[in-house]
């Protein structure tokens, strides 16, 4: 029995497996040490060579279901993490997608809301266009009807001038073929 215990190669206790979480993927990967076993050339002692990975050992490890017991819960762990940050990720982005959304409606709001009421500017600019147009006309209607009215009293003043004169020349002739003198020498005594 001695001999059979020390002809059996006792492996140095390994690491449990180390999970790597890629960024990329999110894929977690199980990476185990090599273990190189050398037959030992003497009976008396066994040898055995171990790689670690980059990555040493925290923890010492443990009997076997216990160890693998421990990876089991820290792979829960790390896969309940994943999923809670991928939840997280996802309700935030939803909140900003529903911000924006919300935001681009109100820019919309607010641009049919100054479009209304530019249109409804040009349209009270062309009222008071038209309204301009029509008080235009108007005051040209009154300044060619003063005109024409001045033009009328022009004309009965040129024509009382003329019926004058023409009672003048009247008077001086009736006066020159009889000889008498005019009543009245100036108009105004």
């Amino acid at each position: 029995m001695a001999t059979e215990e020390a002809t059996k190669v006792e492996a140095a206790p390994e690491c449990p497996p180390v999970a790597i979480e890629k960024e990329d993927t999110k894929a977690v990967v199980a990476v185990e040490p090599h273990v190189h076993e050398e037959k030992p050339t003497d009976d008396s002692k066994a040898l055995a060579i171990v790689e670690k990975p980059e990555e040493a050992c925290e923890e010492k490890p443990k009997e076997g279901s216990i160890n693998r017991d421990d990876v089991l819960a820290r792979v829960v762990t790390e896969k309940k993490e994943a999923l809670i940050k991928a939840w997280e990720e996802s309700v935030k982005c939803i909140a900003e997608n529903k911000a924006q959304q919300k935001l681009s409606s109100i820019q919309a709001w607010e641009n049919s809301k100054k479009a209304e009421l530019e249109a409804e500017l040009k349209k009270i600019e062309e009222d008071l266009e038209i309204q301009k147009a029509k008080y235009i006309e108007k005051m040209k209607n009154k300044i060619v009807a003063i005109h024409k009215r001045a033009e009328e009293k022009r004309a009965i003043t040129e024509a009382k001038c003329r019926e004058e004169v023409l009672k003048a020349e009247e008077m001086a002739a009736k006066c020159r073929a009889t000889g008498e003198t005019p009543k009245k020498l100036l108009g105004w005594f």
